[in-house]
């Protein structure tokens, strides 16, 4: 919403050009890169192996320069093979930001980046952080960047709704906070705090407020219909991922094992559904289809929140696809126990 502040200073919001470059720094400093996912040891053999078929490979060419050593050159390439076909499989890598320098970024004449003009220190926003806002000078600054946005989303994914209802906008044509005191408190104590989203996490979910019951008032409602003071925690809809692994759960086929590679397929496996893989290219995958349809949001834009839509798609899901029929099938076969109404426990199975 700041995008304008790349040629000029903003009409709206009070931020300038130079506020501008200076966070624009930050990620001209990020670099996104893949890390490994699989066990040091597996990352390991296979970082061995490469390195002996790059070793055969340099062996090779510099055999077949040589008139004294070219007759070993069939010999060096039946090795390389073997060292090919003994290799194992490459592992399982995750997209990810890393730093990539720690300089700063020149402000562009008129959003030129041909133009440079003075350098802009990697900094928070003046209207914010005051005058002479601090310099980022750790790597990118992205680690330096403001807590409020982190609490802001974290607060929505347990309420359904965060104080600040546009979270992808502070700006002043974004919705003012339900209770910013809240916000500010929150921000300060996760800053106090090392950081540490599982301390927050437990900050939130120890409260009063996420404990409330969902139960209707009339007088409450009356005053408050939307619930934006939180007289009542919201009913809300379950995400899909959640939904699909409770069906898996209550019927006894959830694979619960951590790690390990993703699956295109996430309808044909029993696997946590966090484990589906996704594209960020369009809809290439089985899982692709089968996320985008509950809500997931397309992994190649940014999404501030999820939108909850109602179509009947989703009702011709349950009703009638494969998926849904063989989760009836392992209900109905499942043992369970229960108890009668005088309390004695029955065995058997729902079949």
């Amino acid at each position: 919403t700041v995008a304008c502040a790349r040629c000029h200073d903003h009409k709206f919001d009070p931020i300038t050009a130079r506020d501008y470059y200076a966070l624009a720094g930050i990620f001209d400093n990020s670099k996104a890169g893949l890390s490994s996912i699989a066990p040091r040891e597996v990352a390991a053999t296979f970082d061995a192996a490469q390195k002996a078929i790059k070793e055969q490979e340099k062996k090779i060419k510099a055999a077949g320069t040589n008139d004294a050593t070219k007759s070993q050159v069939p010999e060096l390439k039946a090795e390389l093979e073997r060292l090919k076909k003994a290799a194992p499989p490459a592992y399982p890598k995750a997209h990810l930001l890393a730093d990539h320098g720690s300089k700063d970024m020149p402000v562009a004449s008129r959003g030129d980046l041909r133009k440079p003009g003075e350098p802009a220190p990697r900094r928070f926003l003046q209207i914010v952080a005051g005058e002479n806002p601090p310099h980022f000078k750790d790597g990118s600054g992205r680690r330096q960047l403001t807590a409020r946005v982190i609490v802001n989303r974290v607060w929505q994914n347990h309420f359904g709704q965060a104080p600040a209802r546009t979270p992808g906008n502070f700006g002043v044509i974004g919705e003012k906070p339900t209770h910013p005191e809240l916000l500010d408190w929150l921000a300060a104590t996760f800053v106090e705090n090392g950081w540490s989203l599982k301390k927050l996490h437990r900050l939130i979910l120890l409260s009063s407020t996420w404990q409330m019951s969902s139960r209707y008032s009339a007088d409450a409602f009356a005053k408050d219909g939307e619930n934006r003071l939180l007289w009542r925690m919201n009913p809300r809809r379950l995400e899909v991922e959640s939904w699909r692994d409770s069906l898996l759960a209550v019927t006894g086929e959830l694979d619960r094992t951590l790690g390990g590679p993703p699956t295109d397929k996430i309808l044909e496996s029993n696997r946590r559904t966090l484990y589906g893989k996704v594209s960020r290219n369009g809809d290439r995958f089985l899982s692709d289809e089968f996320l985008r349809l509950f809500d997931f949001p397309a992994p190649r834009v940014t999404s501030e929140q999820r939108t909850a839509s109602t179509v009947p798609q989703q009702h011709l899901f349950m009703m009638n696809s494969a998926f849904m029929a063989d989760r009836a099938k392992a209900l109905a076969g499942r043992d369970y126990r229960l108890t009668d109404v005088s309390g004695k426990v029955v065995e058997g199975v729902l079949a």
